[in-house]
């Protein structure tokens, strides 16, 4: 019979394509990662995976495994977590995905709360665009993601967070006053915004799309990867953006930009929880969603600014 020791170095190995890296994510050595997916093969009586060179493939036996594989393992753990809790022992782990303006802006501060209640949950958050978000709830390897735009997929469940509020920014100007543009002066001006996949960029092309703007009208100079590069390109005078307020306020305060208002549209849009409907719901994620859903009344965009 196989162990559960086999399918998480199997696991982590397709997961993380790599033996290297599945051994430092596991604390085993390489040759120890090896022995345990060679007992499994060797226990199945089929190759589960093809190394060529420096890179590996799944096998269709090593496919299917890969997705059996995980739902044992959310099994085992919903297991162990349920018996501690009805031990009284409040312990396990919570991991969170997160794009840039909710993962630095908003859930630092909610993760602090959380963990004040429950100290003995230990809390990864991992922060990239709504896209690489979305990668890691389909790959089941986080609880929770939380995103700027909404995302159609089957295996993902929705829910409105909190209210944000995007606002076009510009380089400073001689007042801290909203100035007021049109939407032709916008689709004139040079734009510098976040890639394809981010939820601002996304939410961004809905809301002037919705206005009878063709995206392909958007003269984009430029894209850069962090909310925080942007706002220092649109202050050195590359163009205007587009990001939240959250992001903008200090630089705001400081006039080190100047915010704009586009006639005719608003940018006010939701942050949203996302989870894998497919994915066992562990008693720390279980918590922290009425957590999250306990505070989400007392939060909003200046709410968690000042906090």
């Amino acid at each position: 019979m196989f162990s559960l020791r086999q399918l998480k170095a199997f696991v982590t190995v397709a997961e993380n394509k790599s033996f290297t890296n599945a051994a430092k994510i596991l604390f085993m050595t390489q040759p120890a990662i090896s022995a345990q997916i060679k007992a499994l093969e060797e226990r199945l009586e089929v190759k589960l995976i093809e190394r060529n060179d420096k890179t590996i493939a799944l096998t269709e036996a090593g496919e299917v495994l890969f997705i059996e594989a995980q739902k044992i393992l959310d099994i085992y753990d919903g297991f162990m977590e349920a018996i501690d809790e009805m031990k009284g022992i409040h312990r396990g782990k919570l991991f969170i995905t997160a794009s840039t303006i909710p993962g630095e802006y908003v859930l630092p501060i909610l993760i602090g709360g959380f963990h004040r209640v429950y100290p003995g949950i230990e809390i990864s958050l991992k922060i990239g665009d709504t896209g690489a978000v979305v990668q890691q709830l389909l790959k089941r390897t986080v609880d929770i993601g939380i995103i700027g735009a909404p995302v159609k997929n089957e295996s993902i469940s929705l829910k409105e967070f909190i209210k944000d509020e995007l606002i076009i920014i510009g380089p400073p100007g001689n007042t801290k006053n909203v100035q007021e543009i049109s939407v032709e002066e916008l689709v004139e001006a040079d734009l510098v915004l976040r890639e394809p996949d981010s939820g601002t960029r996304m939410m961004f092309y809905e809301k002037i799309s919705s206005a009878g703007v063709e995206i392909r009208q958007l003269k984009v100079v430029m894209e850069l990867g962090s909310t925080r590069a942007i706002i220092t390109a649109v202050e050195s005078g590359l163009g205007l953006s587009v990001v939240s307020r959250l992001a903008a306020q200090e630089a705001l305060e400081l006039g080190k930009i100047t915010e704009y208002r586009v006639r005719g549209i608003s940018f006010e849009r939701y942050l949203y929880l996302a989870w894998n409907k497919n994915k066992y719901e562990s008693f720390a994620a279980k918590e922290f969603f009425s957590f999250l859903d306990s505070r989400k009344h007392e939060i909003s965009s200046k709410t968690v600014k000042c906090q």
